[in-house]
């Protein structure tokens, strides 16, 4: 790989008006429903200060995956009757659309391929969540779960002309896909994910999980098992062809994540079965 190349992706990393942008507001929202004493009518207000994002989530709020069979026509009955936190998920998925659903050709994505893969993911790592008793997560792993491969959208130009050089580096030396992508380009995409979540103003627990999802036993040891969560979403999904790219057959499933979530054979065996059940949501949300 010629320097050049390294020079240039350092330029557009370390540069933050070429990282890709959403609107302010979701930062805000986010960070404001990750304080427990937030007035609900304060987020409301601050949602409806995007008229665009407004208008896609009381679509979204009734579309059948969040859906409680009672219409929603304001900001204010869409908290109150489907929770802050939900709330915040559909506009995660609104505000995530435009950067996400669009071709990832360096990955061999094409367009919906990783709009799809992302909203499973984050599907199931809520599910997990959720069969673990571990409620009180369910909601930002949804959220880590959408985002963990944004920065592949940056890296995507890169890793196309540099494929056969990490897929050599992958299988002689032995490395991880991800380790290969460093050692050829200077940085993976969890790295550049980090880089635009910072950029995005996210809280740090979402940056862990973008910037360590394909290594959770790197993370820092607070949020080991939140990122644990995402991991194994992400691997099932993989494994089950559901967004695999290019890069897909070159990770693994971390064992001490399973553990550490507390993962049974029988239960992994059902995350396998659920995938169709997983896609259905997805067209829900897409």
């Amino acid at each position: 790989m010629q320097i050049s190349v390294k020079e240039r992706l350092e330029s557009i990393i370390n540069n933050l008006d070429q990282l890709p942008s959403i609107p302010e507001v979701v930062g805000k929202v986010i960070n404001m429903v990750n304080d427990p004493n937030v007035d609900f009518r304060m987020v409301a207000q601050e949602i409806s200060r995007d008229q665009a994002i407004t208008t896609n989530l009381l679509k979204l709020c009734n579309s059948a995956y969040f859906s409680k069979g009672k219409e929603i026509t304001t900001l204010d009955r869409a908290i109150v009757t489907l929770g802050i936190k939900e709330v915040k998920d559909a506009v995660m998925v609104v505000a995530t659309k435009a950067v996400l659903n669009r071709a990832i050709l360096g990955y061999d994505l094409a367009r919906g391929m990783l709009w799809e893969h992302d909203l499973a993911v984050a599907v199931m790592s809520k599910n997990i969540a959720m069969m673990k008793k571990d409620r009180a997560i369910a909601d930002l792993v949804f959220t880590g779960g959408i985002i963990h491969d944004v920065g592949k959208t940056v890296l995507a130009l890169f890793v196309q002309s540099a494929f056969k050089e990490i897929l050599a580096k992958v299988e002689s030396s032995g490395v991880s896909f991800q380790q290969a992508e460093r050692e050829v380009m200077g940085y993976d995409h969890q790295e550049v994910g980090e880089r635009i979540l910072a950029k995005w103003k996210f809280p740090q627990v979402l940056k862990d999980i973008v910037r360590y999802h394909h290594e959770p036993d790197n993370a820092p040891e607070e949020q080991r098992k939140i990122v644990s969560y995402v991991h194994v979403a992400n691997s099932v999904c993989l494994m089950a062809g559901v967004g695999i790219g290019s890069d897909g057959l070159y990770h693994e499933l971390s064992e001490k994540a399973i553990k550490r979530i507390g993962i049974t054979d029988e239960e992994l065996n059902q995350l396998y079965s659920d995938i169709p059940d997983v896609l259905r949501q997805v067209k829900g949300l897409s």
